[in-house]
């Protein structure tokens, strides 16, 4: 496995995050939502070391012909920014 921020060797996965597309017309009432769950996150020991101090955020594109992490706030392949993801 490519480590998603660099294409390096992975050595590390976490499990992988849950993304809220949507809630329903009532924000305090949590029993209407959309959740997906995205793939496992590989990582190189370095990018994971970031990641863990706070050093590094890891987003997502969910760009239909992209779909994949990357540091929030750079730019995907195609085009959009990375979102950071809600924990």
């Amino acid at each position: 496995m490519a480590c998603v921020i660099c294409g390096g060797n992975a050595t590390v996965t976490l499990n992988p995050p849950r993304r809220t597309f949507a809630r329903g017309p009532d924000p305090d009432d949590p029993s209407y939502s959309i959740i997906a769950l995205l793939p496992e996150v590989h990582l190189c020991t370095q990018h994971d070391q970031a990641a863990h101090k706070k050093e590094l955020s890891i987003g997502w594109c969910d760009d239909e012909q992209c779909r994949r992490y990357g540091e929030v706030g750079q730019t995907s392949p195609c085009g959009e920014q990375y979102a950071a993801l809600k924990r």
